[in-house]
């Protein structure tokens, strides 16, 4: 049977990276079988697209859990990944989340507090993780996107759970991230990652962001990316709303100008009288 499912990109290779050889073996194995399933049906239906990764799901969705769909996806995603095919990746089948459960958003106030404890703790990458999720609504599962050469362009477009998205890092954040880039010396590749040169984890993110909520005094439920996200999306709608007064304070003051011009009231008295 051909091992590959993208040309170049084989499974087995795939299997023997360093990062897969850290996984358990039950876990590589089961990985195995679900990026061969996905082979099989790769065989029957055409070469891997977002659309026809829909209706793969779809059919595991009528066969399987939703626990075996995810690892399903979680497998493929983490192959896709590695043949850096950002395109074809799938979000995760989710529970539905209770309604009326409020999703927590920070004031500025809370996430200046988290960039002031992060600088005093000595936190450079937190505090960068910090403001690269309130200033750029960027998707956490987009993280490793965020590369050397990404941030020195200050642009670009990502893919988000199969979806492109345009990501547009500010000068002031820019600046920072060179910076850090500079003094651990990254130079191609993703920022984030470890000593060891891997890419963080998520419950790594999450304690981080948590330890900093601790020593700023900001309730922990905020201290993760999706409540930062919340705070650049609540940013935007306030900087609109301004935006939008501002638009009609601009016009009004054009009116009274034009009214005090040419206004019906400024008509000499003698010419009010007559008829039209």
């Amino acid at each position: 049977m051909n091992d590959e499912i993208l040309q170049g990109c084989a499974i087995s290779d795939f299997l023997e990276t360093e990062e897969s050889k850290g996984w358990n073996p039950d876990t590589r194995r089961y990985y195995a079988n679900c990026l061969h399933d996905l082979l099989d049906y790769t065989a029957q239906h055409g070469a891997p697209t977002p659309e026809l990764l829909e209706r793969w799901e779809r059919q595991l969705q009528t066969a399987y859990a939703p626990s075996a769909v995810n690892v399903h996806l979680a497998a493929a995603n983490n192959y896709f990944k590695w043949c850096g095919r950002y395109d074809l990746l799938r979000g995760h089948t989710k529970k539905a989340k209770p309604r009326g459960e409020p999703t927590p958003t920070l004031t500025r106030a809370e996430y200046l507090k988290l960039l002031g404890a992060a600088r005093r703790l000595g936190r450079h990458r937190i505090y960068l993780l910090i403001k690269l999720f309130a200033t750029t609504d960027l998707p956490l599962q987009c993280l490793e996107q965020v590369t050397a050469e990404l941030v020195q362009a200050g642009r670009g477009t990502l893919h988000s759970r199969g979806n492109p998205i345009e990501f547009y890092c500010p000068p002031a954040l820019q600046r920072e991230l060179l910076d850090y880039m500079a003094e651990n010396g990254i130079y191609h590749g993703p920022v984030f990652i470890t000593r060891g040169g891997r890419m963080l984890e998520r419950p790594s993110i999450f304690r981080s962001m948590k330890e900093i909520c601790q020593a700023a005094g900001v309730p922990e439920e905020k201290g993760n990316p999706r409540a930062l996200r919340n705070l650049y999306k609540a940013t935007q709608r306030d900087i609109e709303r301004r935006l939008a007064l501002l638009r009609q304070q601009m016009i009004d003051q054009t009116l009274e100008l034009e009214q005090q011009a040419v206004g019906w009231q400024n008509e000499p008295t003698a010419s009010r009288g007559r008829s039209a």
